[in-house]
């Protein structure tokens, strides 16, 4: 599947210098932050749910641990 990325002027620049001093192409730095933001996601999301498994069986975790 492909995908047209629009930026602004400015965007574009900052991303073409980034590219420029890591000598790497913009796509592949887009992709790296697409996969950075999806991996933050899926470790948030993780995170949130543990949190609320261990607040619903907060009683249950305690007497566990006596």
């Amino acid at each position: 599947m492909a995908m047209t990325l629009r930026l602004d002027e400015e965007r574009e620049e900052r991303l073409r210098l980034v590219a420029e001093e890591e000598d790497r192409s913009m796509h592949a730095i887009v992709v790296t932050a697409i996969d950075d933001y999806l991996a933050r996601r899926n470790a948030q999301r993780f995170e949130d749910l543990a949190d609320e498994i261990i607040e619903r069986h907060a009683t249950l975790l305690a007497r566990l641990a006596e």
